[in-house]
């Protein structure tokens, strides 16, 4: 959208204006529906909407024909000055900043309302200044933050100021909780319409600025589109969206699926917001369980981020005040008790005016006792640090706040705290003003727990944690030019090469220790041992058979014999070739095992027993005091070696086939085999029983032995591990790749290294 121009922005006009909206809601007409500030230069358009000159004129430039505000197709694209509304918000601007005691102001309606509007205003409307909304309160912390956030963002590796997350179950009015928050309507409330996927929110303080981007994520953060949309009807657009993205993966039925892969992303910038993440996820749900699952995939993957990101989102835990309630059997208050969220989450009772228990509601917001003494806890309480706070933000009647959506929240927001101020039955009345006392109802009371908990989170965390972060990015730089690992004496390198090579494939190496269990446990001791006893199992308790057949049978078994040999064989290359070569040009790197547990790995191995480094600056000490080599930059070296090894395995394999084919033949040789005996069958018959035809035979097999001497042979010829880790021998080292050299010549990593400590 179009630059917002200076004279149309300023803090001080900006907060007066919400105060007036409060009392005032009709005066958002005055608000531009795409930028969502003060109008200056104001327009009609042929949708029947007043817009900002310069926003609309730059909507109509990127070719739509459509209206910002009902999405049906605009007759034309004529825009008509309103002077006559330009001349109201001038006289407002000019009464704020004036001494007049009054001011009533008149002016003619838009888009979808009919009757003329009006307000007075007085001086004290004017000059009192109400309890902040959320955004006026967070955006003072980030004023100074913001310009630097793309510096931020490259230095401290994608480090974020808190998320705000709301959880709850289906349809308790979660996005109607963030949407009020913010005061910003990009949050779907399409009735009987759930949140089907993972929405976020991320309001970004620009001077100069005010538009809202769309975009959609891929599970895997990729973006898969990119739109501007207007502000004060971004939530049908985001809902629109969503409907889009459901037809696309799941078709055009009915039934509302949980799109887990995918995650809408809408960016607000404007000069009236903090830098602040709102989350909308979808609601807990039990069955059908395919649904459920995906909700707790999305769930899962907010966790995820929330740990990466240093455990700084804050949660609203949605419980409804409706029918019977009952904190401690909500899933909601199951999920935040289990992944252990209870310091960071506020609870938040909604829906309160269709609650029928005023008693029963103050006692658990408020974690007291009822008029008959029963403690909250016996009524299923849920105990929060940060507390509870109930709130009612029923929708206003009328079809036209479809549309009008400013006018409609600050209609909310007002009738949420008339609402609690002014009960409308006995019991609420006896009730509520000892939540309204203890600062608990309304979400005007949860803004100053948000902002307690955020400026502290600023301070105490992200701060202490930005520190960290940047600290670990300067010895990096150093740790950079260490982790190259190349060496310019000849002497050194040789020695560090050797180093290098025992420690990747000699006998200790867990790689090469893996590689050949592998073999000797998979292939040798399970599928050799199971093969060969199938082949010789009907030998084994005597194979009873014409005699004139046994050849042929015995043939057959030395054929199936062979055929396990060669799969032996082909399974030496892929258990032994495979994990060499990986490791030989496996980069060396920093890792972090734990909280305070730095090394080096290579691929699975690392260099560093367990807890040995606390911190990368002892990594770093630890490599200054034994340098390493990088293998993967010496290519020639690594080829040379891998093809060493090669040979060998392939003259290891040589023998073992001959080995394998001498004995195999011993076995089938009736005249000598040890293991194998072919007798007639009619020496076992009785005397007066003897059949002078029967030429069958009887071949039996000493099993266990033929299997020992099978693994005999391939334990004899496999290569060990003691014997991997001297291929390096009578092999030079060689010159470092060209790429590496360059890295390790370049003179801003050098340096960056050697003025570490001036900089910081």
């Amino acid at each position: 959208m179009a630059p917002v121009c200076s004279k149309i922005y300023d803090d001080v006009l900006d907060d007066i204006f919400r105060t007036v909206a409060k009392k005032f809601p009709e005066v958002t007409d005055w608000l531009c529906p795409i930028t969502g500030l003060l109008m200056y230069d104001t327009v009609c358009a042929a949708d029947k909407f007043n817009y900002e000159c310069a926003a609309i004129t730059e909507w109509f430039g990127q070719g739509h024909n459509w209206s910002p505000q009902t999405k049906e197709r605009m007759k034309d694209q004529s825009l008509v000055p309103n002077q006559g509304l330009r001349d109201t918000i001038k006289a407002f601007r000019d009464f704020v900043f004036g001494t007049a005691e009054t001011l009533t102001l008149t002016w003619e309606p838009h888009g979808m309302r009919s009757e003329v509007r009006h307000v007075t205003l007085s001086r004290d409307d004017v000059s009192r200044r109400d309890a902040m909304q959320m955004c006026q309160a967070l955006s003072k912390f980030f004023k100074e933050l913001d310009p630097i956030e793309d510096l931020l963002r490259r230095m401290l590796r994608g480090l974020k100021p808190p998320k705000i997350v709301v959880v709850g179950d289906e349809s308790t009015g979660k996005s109607t909780i963030l949407e009020m928050l913010a005061m910003l309507p990009f949050f779907p409330r399409k009735r009987r319409c759930c949140t089907r996927l993972a929405i976020h929110l991320r309001l970004r303080r620009t001077p100069g600025i005010s538009r809202a981007t769309l975009t959609v994520l891929s599970a895997e953060g990729e973006e898969e589109m990119s739109r501007e949309i207007p502000q004060e009807n971004g939530w049908l657009i985001v809902q629109e969206e969503m409907e889009r993205l459901q037809e696309e993966l799941f078709g055009s039925g009915k039934e509302e699926r949980i799109i887990a892969e995918r995650s809408i992303v809408v960016k607000v910038e404007r000069p009236d917001v903090p830098c602040l993440d709102l989350v909308d996820l979808p609601g807990l749900t039990q069955f059908p369980e395919e649904k459920a699952e995906q909700v707790r995939k999305i769930y899962d993957r907010q966790l995820k981020d929330d740990r990466d990101s240093g455990e700084q989102c804050m949660y609203l835990a949605v419980v409804p005040a409706s029918g019977e309630v009952r904190p401690s059997n909500n899933p909601v208050m199951k999920f935040i008790s289990e992944e252990g969220l209870q310091d960071r989450t506020f609870g938040i009772f909604s829906k309160c005016d269709q609650n029928s228990d005023a008693d029963v509601l103050r006692a658990l917001a408020l974690n007291e006792s009822t008029e008959d003494d029963e403690p909250a806890e016996s009524l299923g309480g849920v105990k929060l640090c940060n507390g509870w706070v109930a709130t009612m933000q029923k929708l206003p009647p009328g079809e036209h706040f479809k549309y009008h959506n400013y006018e409609r929240m600050y209609i909310q927001q007002k009738q949420e705290a008339e609402w609690f101020q002014t009960p409308d039955t006995p019991e609420r009345k006896q009730h509520w003003p000892r939540l309204v006392e203890k600062n608990s109802a309304g979400i005007a009371d949860l803004v100053p727990r948000v902002q307690n908990m955020y400026l502290r989170n600023l301070q105490v965390v992200w701060k202490e944690h930005a520190m960290l972060q940047i600290l670990e990015k300067e010895a990096d730089t150093e740790l950079r030019l260490r982790l190259l690992g190349v060496e310019e004496d000849e002497e050194e390198k040789k020695k560090l090469a050797k180093q290098e090579v025992q420690r990747r494939l000699g006998s200790n190496s867990e790689v090469t220790k893996k590689m050949y269990n592998s073999f000797v446990a998979k292939v040798l001791n399970t599928d050799v041992v199971k093969q060969v006893r199938e082949n010789l199992a009907e030998f084994a308790v005597g194979k009873c058979c014409p005699g004139h057949t046994f050849p042929k049978l015995l043939q057959q078994t030395k054929e199936n014999l062979f055929e396990l040999m060669e799969l032996v064989l082909l399974q030496m290359d892929a258990c032994m070739v495979t994990p060499v070569k990986d490791i030989l040009v496996a980069k060396s790197e920093l890792c972090k095992d734990g909280l305070c547990d730095f090394n080096i790995q290579t691929a699975s191995l690392r260099l560093y027993s367990t807890g040995t480094c606390s911190s990368q600056w002892e990594v770093q000490e630890k490599l200054k005091a034994e340098p390493i080599i990088q293998l993967c930059h010496y290519k020639d070296y690594g080829d040379r070696i891998m093809k060493k090894h090669t040979d060998m395995l392939n003259e290891r394999k040589r023998r073992l086939r001959e080995s394998l084919e001498t004995l195999i033949n011993r076995l089938v040789d009736v005249d000598s085999s040890p293991y194998l005996e072919v007798a007639s069958a009619f020496l076992d018959q009785k005397a007066n029983e003897l059949d002078y035809t029967d030429s069958r035979v009887i071949i039996s097999c000493k099993c266990k032995q033929f299997v020992d001497a099978f693994l005999r042979c391939c334990l004899q010829h496999v290569p060990h591990p003691d014997q991997l880790q001297d291929l390096y021998e009578d092999i030079s080292v060689g010159c470092e790749t060209q790429k590496a050299r360059e890295a390790f010549n370049r003179p801003n990593l050098r340096s960056a290294s050697s003025n570490r400590g001036h900089r910081l």
